[in-house]
């Protein structure tokens, strides 16, 4: 597997840690998220762990816009995340990976990472300029050569997105994800549905976009061995709460994350 080089950072840029503090959303009478707090600093994977229905992808569908929770504040870069639009969150270099892909049509792989790429929050003005004179067989050909191959993609790079196996449509998200050049990143079950050689791989793949492009990461997931193999911290919720954070070895060895995540008595 083939890695992309690492990007300047912009001028002018500080680097700044999310601050997730006292998060909370009900639907009704239901409290999906409950009070809470998450540290993630520049460069460093965070896993987000916990039963069905422990509020994971809530949480994260807080910081990323589709929901407004009744309370909290979210800190990115010094600004306040919640409230703010998809497309304003993207601008800030905050993306996004989805549980379930849709087949976005007949886009062929190559126009969703273009798509993923109109979106870069590292491009100046001047950089936006400089790529209007770019020729577009010229923008192609570094999409592919730093986005699509090191996840395997470039033998599909003209197909559309829906003709291809579920692992391979989960890969293409990740691309368009990581065309943005996100600061922050947020998956969600990157490795749902994959055969375990599909999961490592792109477990390699995910550790290789931190060490080269310098982002935070948090990763809801539920395979074990790719969250331990992977992240740097992990947290556990449980009934929308956070219930213990710490390094892998800690979070498997605490009995109440053993009790509540793995059914022990």
């Amino acid at each position: 597997m083939e890695a992309w080089p690492r990007p300047a950072a912009p001028e002018g840029t500080s680097v700044m840690a999310l601050t997730a503090r006292d998060v909370t959303i009900h639907f009704g009478g239901v409290v999906a998220v409950n009070g809470m707090d998450l540290d993630v600093s520049p460069g460093e994977i965070v896993g987000l762990i916990g039963p069905n229905g422990a509020g994971k992808t809530t949480f994260v569908n807080c910081i990323c816009g589709t929901y407004r929770p009744n309370t909290g504040t979210v800190l990115w870069q010094g600004q306040e995340l919640l409230g703010l639009s998809p497309p304003a969150l993207l601008r800030l270099g905050v993306a996004r990976t989805f549980q379930n892909v849709a087949s976005l049509h007949d886009l062929s792989v190559l126009d969703i990472a273009k798509l993923g790429a109109s979106m870069r929050s590292d491009r100046g003005p001047a950089g936006h300029l400089l790529d209007l004179f770019r020729s577009e067989r010229a923008v192609e050909q570094e999409l592919t050569e730093t986005v699509l191959r090191p996840l395997e993609l470039t033998d599909v790079v003209h197909q559309p997105i829906q003709t291809l196996s579920y692992g391979r449509r989960k890969a293409v998200d990740l691309a368009r994800a990581l065309a943005a050049h996100p600061q922050l990143l947020l998956l969600d079950e990157p490795v749902a549905g994959l055969t375990s050689h599909e999961g490592m791989a792109m477990a390699a793949v995910i550790r290789d976009v931190r060490d080269r492009l310098g982002c935070a990461v948090i990763m809801v997931e539920h395979k074990m061995d790719v969250v331990m193999s992977t992240c740097d911290r992990i947290a556990v919720m449980a009934a929308g709460s956070k219930i213990f954070e710490g390094l892998a070895a800690e979070v498997q060895a605490d009995a109440e994350v053993r009790r509540v995540y793995l059914g022990e008595p």
